[in-house]
């Protein structure tokens, strides 16, 4: 259909939105049914597209991309049905780690939705559960509206994903000019001053404060705030594993992670305060060694910071609740506080490598040359499994952000797509995937993005032969494991077939030069590193006995 005087067909119409709304990048599979669109994209050269090689994939990038831009990720299934159920996982994990995205979906032909039509899937309704809004949208003349609200909707409040079903046939309609929709960015308002004024005078009475830090603090750009407070206040910071990087982890305030994988410094402190500001954290499980009632000091008071009202005295009781973005409330109390002595002086140690070197390598001797070889800046991914362990307590995070994890869904084949996401959003920025032997096969595929766009990442795949945890928690249960053992990959011959630099090391007088080979390759490279299968980090026995209490009563 050609355009009539002053108006735009729909395939125009939606590119144009999308780049005058100020998106910086799509993460996309290419579908049929969204081609017209495609090609006004691609015409046009703004916003830039990334393709894919999977919608989990695309998904994840989008995610990464978030969290390293501080603002949302997007992402555009071109298929309606099978594209728009590939997204599922990774949308419903942005939605319980918080994270921003505008996904927008395909959807057929409206006018043949009753006619069994190919790829038809009620996306609307397969979204609603996991995002903050999910609509269609019903004529042309809505879209740019659409996709700046869905933009300021996923970044304000307690971030998270926003859907909107974009029928094929918008794009054969026309409709007139808009002028561009900005997104409106979230204020993040001050709070008031009488909650800063309680929140003051508490912790002025607390003789032994301390802080635990959540991922809120970093999605509210609080982190100089926060080490401020710590600085100012004398306390200890102890952080969720989503809060990693939100003080330094070599900061001297800093006592490491907090719950079944954390440090027993973390514990202690925690468990030790009269006053524990929450800023930010949800309290979860892992967090919360299974929400344990003795978490806290006997008569302890606790202050909760959160922007989702619902996260405040779910579990335990405050005695202050604030609901709002921990930034602006730790920004407002900082300067407000006399500046004191610590009251506790512990740094959490790092536990030593536990390997057998006639077995394999080490995840602690891996992790202590990734900190020896990484830039300043270097943004690291974690998957799932054994080696986030080790990342977790081992890892050197400097920068909010820093690390980059699916922390409270848990998602396999996470970490490589959000590297890429990560690179894409920080040009330049050296980025590091670190995953095993099983999450990484899930979207290893996403190697060719890295390749097609020359990034500087390196993936790590820690190679043991097994769902790791899975087999120590079987063995640990059961005195032996079933269905967790993988069979042998030739990782860097896959990485070679994609073109991308690749090498085994299997002797620890090699990591430094294979990571520092690595670096310097300028596009992307593959570490395939041989670990001991039988190495246990050791509060996963922790978790091995509550785990044993969960699944068989004892």
């Amino acid at each position: 259909m050609p355009e009539a005087s002053g108006d735009l067909l729909g395939r125009r119409l939606i590119a144009e939105a999308i780049n005058a709304a100020g998106v910086g990048a799509v993460f996309t599979v290419a579908g049929g049914h969204f081609l017209p669109t495609y090609h006004e994209l691609g015409r046009s050269g703004a916003p830039r597209v990334i393709p894919a090689r999977h919608e989990q994939g695309a998904g994840y990038m989008a995610s990464g991309y978030a969290l390293a831009a501080g603002e949302p990720g997007v992402v555009l299934s071109g298929a309606p049905g099978p594209g728009a159920t590939n997204l599922v996982t990774p949308v419903a994990n942005a939605q319980a780690d918080s994270i921003p995205l505008l996904v927008l979906a395909a959807q057929v032909d409206r006018r043949y939705v009753h006619r069994n039509i190919l790829q038809h899937c009620d996306n609307v309704g397969l979204f609603a559960p996991f995002c903050k809004r999910s609509v269609q949208a019903a004529s042309l003349d809505e879209v740019p509206n659409l996709i700046a609200t869905g933009l300021q909707l996923a970044a304000s409040g307690r971030p998270g994903p926003v859907h909107i079903a974009l029928p094929q046939n918008l794009q054969a309609d026309t409709a007139g000019r808009v002028e561009p929709l900005p997104p409106v960015a979230d204020s993040a308002a001050a709070p008031a001053a009488s909650t800063v004024d309680e929140l003051v005078a508490r912790l002025g009475r607390a003789q032994r404060p301390a802080v635990l830090a959540g991922h809120g603090v970093l999605r509210s750009s609080g982190s100089a705030s926060l080490v401020a407070l710590a600085e100012r206040l004398g306390a200890p910071v102890a952080t969720s594993r989503s809060g990693i990087g939100s003080i330094p982890t070599d900061h001297g305030r800093s006592v490491g992670m907090l719950g079944f994988y954390g440090t027993d410094t973390a514990r202690d402190a925690i468990g030790s305060a009269d006053l524990v500001l929450i800023a930010g954290c949800a309290l979860g499980e892992q967090t919360t060694f299974g929400w344990r009632p003795d978490l806290f000091a006997g008569g302890a008071q606790l202050v909760q910071i959160d922007a989702d009202a619902s996260q405040i005295n779910r579990v335990y009781l405050v005695d202050q609740g604030i609901v709002g973005s921990a930034g602006p409330v730790l920004a407002a109390t900082s300067p407000r506080v006399a500046q004191r002595e610590p009251w506790f002086t512990g740094k959490p140690p790092r536990t030593p490598p536990q390997n057998d070197p006639a077995r394999g390598l080490s995840a602690a001797s891996v992790i202590a040359s990734l900190n020896e070889s990484a830039p300043e800046g270097t943004v690291v991914s974690a998957d799932i499994g054994n080696h986030r362990l080790w990342v977790c307590e081992q890892l050197d995070v400097t920068r909010p952000e820093g690390l980059l994890q699916s922390c409270e869904f848990d998602a396999m084949g996470f970490s490589l797509p959000a590297a890429i996401g990560a690179a894409v959003a920080l040009p330049g920025t050296t980025a590091v995937a670190i995953a095993g032997d099983g999450g990484f096969v899930h979207t290893m595929g996403e190697l060719v993005v890295a390749q097609d766009l020359g990034l500087p990442l390196v993936a790590v795949v820690f190679v043991d032969g097994a769902l790791g945890i899975l087999r120590h928690q079987a063995e640990a249960m059961y005195g032996e494991d079933h269905f967790v053992r993988l069979g042998s990959i030739d990782f860097a011959a896959v990485a070679q077939a994609f073109g991308v630099a690749a090498r085994t090391v299997s002797d620890e007088a090699d990591l430094g030069g294979a990571f520092a080979w690595a670096m310097s390759q300028g596009g992307p490279a593959l570490l395939a590193v041989t670990i001991d299968p039988e190495e246990v980090f050791p509060p996963l026995r922790s978790k091995i006995e509550q785990r044993k209490i969960d699944l068989m009563g004892q």
